[in-house]
């Protein structure tokens, strides 16, 4: 439940302070970028909706007593439960074990992706590929499998940054 809660207002938070990032414009014209009137109209459009779902979703939470604090322990709790199910991936996928995998992925996105022993085989190797350094293998299969993205160029299954980087813990 908390997920379906917080995960919507991060992705908003996360949307909006991109879109209004552009909106001013002396940013824009920091930015050396030349946007069309209805690019620039359209983020205009999206600051205001922005700004009138900040103060609406502000609302309903301290009408609920969620205070900033409380917002600070909801967040760092996902966090917590995002690293012990990260953790959890990446050891079922290290032992080459398909039932810790679906156990941990269970109600996760991946669940749908890797819903299969021959699917998970896949995603081991990928996995070996990129501690053995081989980038350009482990993407080829991880793409193969539909996974792109934050598994590949962001903290994924190597537990890093960066896919391009393996570090000592992978």
């Amino acid at each position: 439940m908390l997920k379906q809660i917080f995960i919507p207002l991060a992705a908003l938070a996360i949307t909006a302070s991109t879109a209004s990032a552009f909106v001013g414009t002396d940013m824009l014209d920091k930015l050396n970028i030349t946007l069309t009137d209805t690019e620039q109209s359209a983020l205009e459009q999206a600051h205001e909706i922005r700004e009138t779902a900040h103060a609406e979703a502000k609302q309903v939470l301290e009408d609920a007593g969620i205070t900033d604090e409380r917002m600070a322990e909801i967040h760092d709790a996902m966090r917590e439960a995002h690293k012990a199910e990260h953790e959890a991936v990446k050891a079922a996928v290290e032992a080459n074990d398909f039932a810790a995998f679906k156990t941990a992925t269970a109600n996760s996105p991946m669940a749908d992706k890797i819903d299969t022993e021959a699917e998970f085989a896949k995603l081991v190797e990928a996995h070996n590929l990129r501690k053995a350094s081989d980038i350009d293998g482990a993407r080829a299969i991880m793409e193969e499998l539909g996974l792109k993205g934050p598994g590949m160029g962001g903290k994924g299954m190597g537990g890093h940054r960066g896919g391009d980087r393996p570090t000592e813990d992978n």
